[in-house]
């Protein structure tokens, strides 16, 4: 049985190499760009695109993945339906410096 979906989904990430929030891409690459994340909008996409980020785990390339739900906005941009994720692809909330 599939599992009900929340909403369309992309995968996401943390890049290995520097730690940033990092998006599947359609072709399997992960882009910083939350434009670029391949959307999945129903169980069976998720399901694929969770196969793909796993082996992506398995090769070293990401940490930490997970599905993440998105929404468009007024001009067809991807935007995290969830405050937390809002957050974590904004960046740091405070300044380093």
């Amino acid at each position: 049985m599939a599992k009900k979906l929340k909403g369309d989904q992309v995968f996401t990430g943390q890049s290995l190499i520097d730690g940033d929030v990092v998006f599947m891409a359609d072709n399997g690459s992960w882009s910083r760009d939350l434009q670029n994340a391949a959307v999945a909008t129903d169980a069976q996409e998720v399901e694929w695109l969770e196969q793909r980020a796993q082996r992506a785990v398995e090769e070293n390339m990401v940490i930490d993945v997970y599905p993440m739900v998105v929404v468009k906005d007024d001009q067809g941009k991807l935007q995290p339906d969830h405050i937390r994720e809002k957050i974590r692809v904004s960046g740091p909330s405070i300044d380093y410096n």
